[in-house]
């Protein structure tokens, strides 16, 4: 007799140190009490700590072929990775299949293993949902670093073979879905809109006063945050430029970077003292534990998304926490992002406009009023946006893969 569902995910961080991991983690937490018999599968290397012991987890041999990249940098040594452990699940899968121990549905979230489970799909027999987190060939980092004409032909094959050889496929945006169905790349019925959802702290956040006591950051100050894991293709350099624009007009005011990697950083010191930014101005943390984030949050007055690295598939998890953090968010004008908040919870501002963006940082500091309107709005809004709701429709999507 079949098992029910089988989750795929390849996450590089077990310790939920990233994006995806702390989104699989608490997707399969809340997925596995509505769909009894499920299992996750995720790789692991040697026998490294991992937090999702903790779901009972599959742990594979991790083909860390990527660790190459530390003394030959090359980002295709990545996509051999994932290839290689593909071709470890295909065969699990074969081999549970003709000993009677095989799953009925596959869900992938990774876009390699999601590609060559939905070319092998023949052999291992299993009903295959995609959940599709960014293009291949579209992401900014491949684009302009793997000109050619094998990587010209192999990422756009990737996303064609994921997309089109699952059975059903889960968007992140209404945006992607309709990018989708007009590309006449799946039809309107194979495809479902699930965001994605926070989780929140154990004992909730705490007020501004008290995170700002517990980290020692000013009370009076004017706290313009922004988190995320690493900087790169996320505009960062804009947001210092626009907060620059800010203290020139009212010094009373403090960016507060949390995350990115060291010469990330670094760049954006530098750039901040060209500026003329002076000491304390801009606060920077470093990559933190999640847990920390939640009060750099706390302690902010406005957040900020400057930009994405995707455009039809963005739905980043920061967007989110922001909202629960009960804060007024300032973000990018694109579709994707509208989807989720609207000018009753974020202000917005065009792509790439520095000035527009500072408009919208000093018009929150002048305006109390209107900062607080939009916090509580973002705080309401995302109670729909629970793990528990986004786990109940992936739970729909696997009962109707047949």
């Amino acid at each position: 007799m079949s098992r029910p569902l089988l989750y795929v995910a390849y996450p590089m961080k077990l310790d939920l140190g990233a994006a995806n991991a702390i989104q699989t983690y608490y997707t399969v937490t809340e997925l596995s009490k509505l769909v009894p018999g499920m299992r996750l599968v995720v790789p692991r290397w040697l026998r490294e700590k991992s937090a999702f012991s903790r779901l009972n987890a599959l742990h594979l041999p991790r083909p860390a072929v990527n660790k190459i990249s530390r003394f030959v940098p090359w980002a295709g040594w990545s996509y051999i990775e994932r290839t290689l452990y593909s071709v470890m699940l295909v065969l699990l899968l074969l081999c549970w299949r003709f000993t009677g121990r095989g799953y009925r549905v596959i869900y992938v979230r990774d876009t390699v293993c999601a590609a060559w489970l939905a070319m092998f799909k023949w052999l291992h027999g299993t009903c295959l949902i995609y959940e599709v987190h960014d293009l291949e060939a579209g992401h900014p980092s491949k684009a302009s670093r793997w000109p050619g004409v094998f990587w010209g032909w192999f990422l756009p094959w990737l996303d064609r073979r994921s997309l089109q050889g699952a059975d059903r496929i889960v968007s992140l945006t209404g945006t992607f879905n309709e990018w989708l169905v007009i590309g006449n790349l799946r039809r309107v019925e194979d495809v479902c809109v699930v965001p994605d959802a926070f989780a929140p702290p154990v004992g909730g956040y705490p007020t501004k006063a008290e995170a700002r006591q517990t980290l020692s950051l000013p009370a009076g100050a004017y706290i313009v945050g922004y988190a995320g894991l690493t900087f790169a293709y996320r505009r960062l350099d804009l947001l210092v430029e626009a907060f620059a624009q800010l203290v020139r007009q009212d010094d009373d005011a403090i960016l507060l970077l949390v995350g990115g990697r060291p010469n990330e950083v670094r760049e954006l010191r530098s750039m901040a003292d060209k500026l003329g930014m002076r000491k304390g101005q801009l606060i920077t943390t470093g990559q933190v534990e999640h847990e920390q984030t939640t009060l750099y949050l706390a302690a902010a007055d406005v957040l900020v998304i400057p930009d994405t690295v995707t455009q039809m598939t963005a739905s980043p998890l920061k967007l989110f926490e922001y909202m629960a953090a009960g804060r007024p968010i300032i973000c990018k004008d694109m579709p994707a992002l509208r989807e989720i908040v609207d000018e009753n919870a974020a202000l917005f501002f065009p792509e790439g406009d520095a000035a527009a963006l500072a408009a919208c940082l000093l018009r929150l500091k002048l305006q109390p009023e209107v900062s607080e309107r939009l916090g509580q709005n973002a705080l309401k809004l995302s109670e729909q946006y629970t793990y528990r709701s986004r786990a109940t429709k992936i739970a729909e999507v696997v009962s109707s893969c047949r």
